[in-house]
């Protein structure tokens, strides 16, 4: 045999074993895409697709979603008053926590920080925003982990956040925007963009038919954690009360969304090493009720497997609020909810 036979041969036989890979590069065993019958698009493999994609934006103002607590330790928080938006989540025992964002504000003091739960990073990721907190339920910190989540951990970041000595720990930890900020700046987190769940306008905007007259609304969350909010026609706000008392910031501001939103959903916990977690069903569907402008109306909450929440009126459309701060209550179907329509004489 020659040299050109024996060339011919190798050529041959590397032809061969360039086909099988290449056949083996887009077989489905290897959990691949295939492209549809007729279709002309050659699948790529997951790895060269996430090169050929473009990268998530790295926002250096990216919402900032903060977990604040809220045990009797903790009160009065700070910033609170001057979050736009609020969620207020059951926890453990039925005790709430918060998610709070500054939109057009930004405090120099938010607190006390405490940890996260899964429903928490769910809530974030529907809205694009980057979760800041100091440590985590072991389910959490699976999800951080494995999805590589855009979160700000005290124990990560350790230079965005500071004790104060004169609160007990752990109901002392703080954080400021100024310092969040700084510390994006110095390690950017890409984010992928979100939405609200929810439109704001005008004043002016449409009441919707079935508004129904709801001076206040009681959210028995639990002992020392339940909750009032009484309309004031003239500043077009709800006052928020906890506890039977005002619920006040630090700088004695009683804090007073202009709308509240009731999502109505179902909690439970369960054991994991020995550890309580709570748990809230965040995918489904379920009741909600809207309170802006001194009325009540009905509607509906749901968010698919993967998010995003979206919210509708009972007529299908999307929520839209007059401007304003909104607090967003996560509320546990099995507890008592009561409306008072008119104000008491």
């Amino acid at each position: 045999m020659d040299a050109r036979q024996r060339l011919a041969i190798w050529a041959g036989t590397l032809v061969v074993v360039l086909a099988a890979a290449a056949f083996a590069w887009h077989s489905p065993r290897n959990g691949l895409e295939q492209a549809g019958a007729g279709s002309l698009f050659v699948p790529l493999p997951d790895r060269v697709n996430r090169i050929l994609q473009p990268a998530p934006p790295v926002a250096a103002d990216a919402p900032l979603l903060i977990v604040i607590e809220n045990t009797p330790e903790a009160r009065p928080q700070s910033g609170l008053a001057d979050a736009c938006l609020v969620y207020a989540l059951p926890t453990e025992a039925r005790i709430t926590r918060f998610l709070a964002e500054f939109c057009d504000k930004a405090p120099a003091v938010v607190g006390p920080v405490r940890s996260v739960r899964r429903y928490m990073l769910d809530i974030a990721s529907d809205a694009g925003a980057i979760l800041v907190h100091a440590g985590y339920s072991a389910e959490a910190l699976a999800l951080i982990t494995a999805r590589k989540l855009p979160v700000l951990n005290e124990f990560w970041t350790p230079g965005a956040f500071w004790r104060d000595s004169t609160r007990q720990m752990p109901h002392n930890l703080y954080t400021g925007l100024d310092r969040l900020r700084a510390a994006l700046a110095k390690k950017p987190i890409a984010v992928h963009r979100g939405a609200l769940p929810y439109t704001l306008a005008p004043v002016s905007a449409e009441v919707p038919p079935d508004a129904t007259p709801a001076m206040s609304v009681s959210l028995d969350y639990g002992p020392l954690y339940a909750v009032r909010y009484h309309y004031d026609a003239v500043g077009r706000r709800y006052p928020r009360e906890q506890d039977g008392k005002p619920h006040l910031d630090a700088d004695g501001r009683q804090i007073a969304p202009a709308s509240v939103l009731v999502v109505f959903v179902h909690w439970w916990y369960v054991q994991v090493n020995g550890t309580q977690e709570s748990k809230i069903d965040t995918v489904g569907n379920g009741r909600l009720v809207v309170l802006t402008g001194g009325t009540l109306s009905e509607g509906t909450w749901t968010r698919p497997g993967g998010g995003p929440l979206k919210l509708q009126d009972a007529r299908g459309r999307p929520i839209v609020l007059p401007p304003g701060p909104v607090w967003i209550e996560f509320f546990p179907t099995d507890q008592p909810f009561a409306v008072q329509p008119e104000t008491p004489r």
